[in-house]
């Protein structure tokens, strides 16, 4: 359609309006077919793991807590984030007691996650991102492969588990931290709503939720309704790392993700990536 009205006159500006393109991304998010993705990344968002460190640790710790913290990152294709999460809390916080348990509904990827054994070109520099004090404290050099380093292998633990299933949160266990980051938008979003009930029920009482990568309007809708309150930490900034493989997609795909802006009321509701739960 676009490859016609462009030829119009007048048409070509108008198709860069932000009322254009965000009416040619609700139509793809309404008629693409999803499709399912084990594309990921080390330290694919640097600022959301600033904040992993930094305020979501205090909140999560303000007042004490008596036993190990617990991680729960679903979708979580070849043990990336899951690995990330480990290397950034033993590195900030070298006495945190920590664990994390994450899971796929692929039990081919899983297996490629358990190795933790990765090809420096496709699977670690991918990510414009990555800096080398990351890559220094997570992984050993290995005949050309980088290996994750003991230690960090050593705190997760890997499962073929599906998000839809309510069994899932059984299995899992509840989780004071959760990840479930750029797999809902693949899901319809019937499916991607069911997902979100499990993952909100996976929470503890007081916890804090990580998640990019879900349809704009459906995150900030069912964010609301289960009283989730946005991290008010640098949301501009995660929200541009998360464009950076993204923003080629709109606003013609759905996975497409869309300018930051402020002009929103509900600008915070709507862009964050990290929600608090509080248990009051």
């Amino acid at each position: 359609m676009e490859s016609i009205l462009k030829f119009m006159p007048g048409m070509r500006s108008f198709l860069e309006t932000n009322l254009w393109c965000s009416f040619r991304h609700r139509i793809a998010l309404r008629r693409q077919r999803r499709e399912n993705s084990n594309f990921t990344g080390f330290q694919r968002l640097p600022t959301q793991f600033d904040a992993l460190a930094g305020p979501v640790v205090e909140y999560v710790y303000n007042g004490g807590l008596a036993r190990s913290l617990k991680i729960a990152v679903l979708g979580c294709s070849n043990g990336a984030e899951a690995y990330s999460v480990a290397s950034v809390l033993r590195l900030r916080h070298p006495k945190l007691d920590f664990s994390v348990r994450a899971c796929d509904i692929n039990p081919r990827i899983i297996d490629k996650a358990v190795t933790g054994t990765y090809f420096p070109e496709t699977e670690i520099f991918n990510n414009r991102h990555i800096t080398d004090e990351f890559v220094m404290s997570t992984f050993d050099i290995e005949s050309g492969r980088y290996c994750v380093k003991a230690d960090i292998r050593g705190r997760v633990r890997f499962s073929v588990d599906d998000v839809l299933d309510e069994a899932m949160v059984a299995r899992m266990e509840a989780a004071d931290i959760v990840y479930a980051q750029n797999f809902l938008f693949h899901l319809s979003p019937g499916d991607a709503a069911r997902a979100f009930e499990n993952i909100c029920r996976l929470g503890s009482k007081k916890s804090v939720f990580f998640i990019d990568g879900m349809d704009l309007p459906l995150r900030q809708n069912l964010t609301r309704r289960h009283h989730l309150t946005p991290l008010d930490y640098k949301i501009d900034e995660i929200h541009s790392e998360a464009r950076w493989a993204r923003a080629v997609g709109w606003p013609c795909q759905y996975w497409g993700l869309e300018p930051f802006s402020t002009t929103r009321r509900d600008w915070r509701q709507r862009y964050a990536t990290i929600f608090l739960r509080s248990d009051e």
